[in-house]
């Protein structure tokens, strides 16, 4: 069994290797870092902190999919009791007085756990204190009489009022009007003298409940609801961004291997349209006779001639088609394409999926990766925000014409070809190797129904580094 902590204000990584040794401590969680996992079911997630503004945070489908998968997922302290919060009906664990005042609606604003704090390399310190703090610590010092429930709301509301950034004990001295001097006073020497962090504890809670195995983690209870409608566009679309592999010391997504197949092994038109033109006959692609079983379906649906609408599909040049090669480009092309943010490893030919070629394909983005961060930006290229080169688009387009050898003016058809939906699509996915194909060419790719070596790849796309 493996244990993944998501952690960084609330406790410093060293006292999680303490409390729970053999632990994998990893920084706030955000939005695709469960994609990237490696877990199986009977592993545990465990969620403490995650970002809110600097990255977008972790979304709900992301921690759904881990519990569909039978992987335990509980949190505690900060975005983990928010989330356990708001998901717990379905199977996430949730522990610690922070959970159980969002879980029961005390409290529903997720500003009150949030923390201004310091980079990685400072062990991502708090720099401010969480609203959450004060309102437990008020509530303290209600129970142990040193404030009345009055007095406690008076100063709640004070804290409230402050940005999560600048929310402090000595902020919330210097913000109380005269009227709540004294109660501030009072409140403060009596915290000092009994200082508490909710959030810590309940970090430390979730962590010695995992060491102990506590039954409340459990990966499933009987009343937790089944988890409907999982699998969506956005989900998949997350999946292919996200996960992937490190190769070279460069994060390869599934969606680049998907590019990189698309858009230069040299069978992919061949196979695309087999696919397309196999699932529309409903019969499977390696069937040697799937463009007359496609023809037939169409004959049937009464396509005998390209259709009107579908001459937009054709260019010029393939205007004098014969009227059956004519009708099959136009299905490919109206049924086989997809926008490039919607791209996935699903949507590359199932004989283009080998492990073979997809370790090959991640070779050549590591690669393209690599050869990007060493270029000097030039009139032809320059970095976008984040770190990518662009180049312009008669470059990209001149680039990949003379690469699959076709007219500029029939690019886009031939992006078609290759599952994509329009121009701005190819050149989003096709951007990143521009470099790449400059430089080296096509890669040397392994061709269907050869024995290539798992892993290895001879050529420049085997430079990575």
């Amino acid at each position: 069994m493996t244990d993944v902590v998501f952690i960084g204000p609330s406790l410093p990584a060293d006292e999680v290797g303490r409390l729970l040794p053999d632990a994998v401590v990893l920084p706030p969680v955000a939005h695709g870092d469960l994609l990237r996992l490696d877990v199986a079911p009977g592993d545990r997630v465990l969620v403490v902190d995650g970002f809110f503004l600097q990255h977008p945070p972790v979304r709900h489908r992301e921690i759904l999919d881990l519990l569909d998968r039978g992987v335990t997922v509980a949190g505690a302290a900060s975005m983990g009791a928010l989330r356990a919060a708001e998901l717990w009906p379905f199977g996430m664990r949730g522990v610690g007085e922070v959970f159980q005042l969002y879980r029961d609606r005390v409290v529903t604003g997720d500003d009150e756990v949030a923390v201004v704090h310091g980079p990685a390399e400072e062990g991502h310190r708090a720099l401010s204190v969480p609203l959450v703090n004060i309102r437990v610590a008020l509530r303290r010092a209600v129970a142990a009489g040193v404030l009345s429930d009055t007095e406690a709301v008076l100063l709640l509301n004070i804290g409230r009022d402050l940005p999560f950034r600048r929310r402090s004990y000595r902020a919330l001295e210097r913000s109380a009007p005269p009227e709540a001097r004294d109660v501030v006073d009072r409140f403060l020497a009596w915290h000092r003298r009994d200082p508490g962090d909710a959030k810590g504890a309940d970090a430390r809670l979730l962590l010695s409940m995992a060491a102990d195995n506590a039954p409340e983690l459990c990966p499933a209870h009987p009343g937790d609801q089944p988890i409907d409608n999982l699998h969506t566009r956005f989900l998949d679309s997350w999946r292919s961004r996200f996960a992937g592999e490190s190769v070279g010391g460069h994060w390869t997504s599934d969606r680049e291997a998907a590019a990189v197949l698309m858009l230069l092994h040299p069978e992919s038109p061949t196979w695309h349209r087999r696919g397309v033109l196999a699932g529309l006959a409903e019969v499977d692609s390696t069937d040697p006779a799937v463009e007359e079983r496609a023809s037939e379906v169409a004959r049937r649906r009464g396509l005998t001639g390209a259709p009107a609408s579908g001459w937009d599909w054709l260019t010029d040049r393939e205007q004098d088609l014969d009227d059956r090669e004519a009708v099959l480009r136009v299905l490919v092309r109206a049924f086989g394409t997809t926008p490039y943010r919607s791209l996935a490893l699903w949507m590359v030919a199932a004989p283009l999926r080998t492990p073979a070629l997809l370790t090959a394909a991640r070779q050549v983005a590591a690669t393209a990766a690599s050869l990007n961060e060493t270029l000097v930006p030039r009139t032809t290229g320059r970095r976008r925000p984040g770190g990518r080169l662009h180049f312009r688009t008669e470059i990209v387009d001149a680039c990949f014409a003379r690469l699959w050898g076709c007219p500029v003016d029939e690019l886009e058809a031939a992006a078609w070809d290759r599952g994509f939906v329009d121009l701005a699509a190819f050149r989003y996915a096709a951007e990143p190797l521009v470099a790449y194909v400059k430089a080296f060419g096509s890669p040397r790719l392994p061709t269907v129904g050869t024995r290539a070596q798992e892993g290895t790849l001879a050529g420049p796309a085997a430079r990575v580094g």
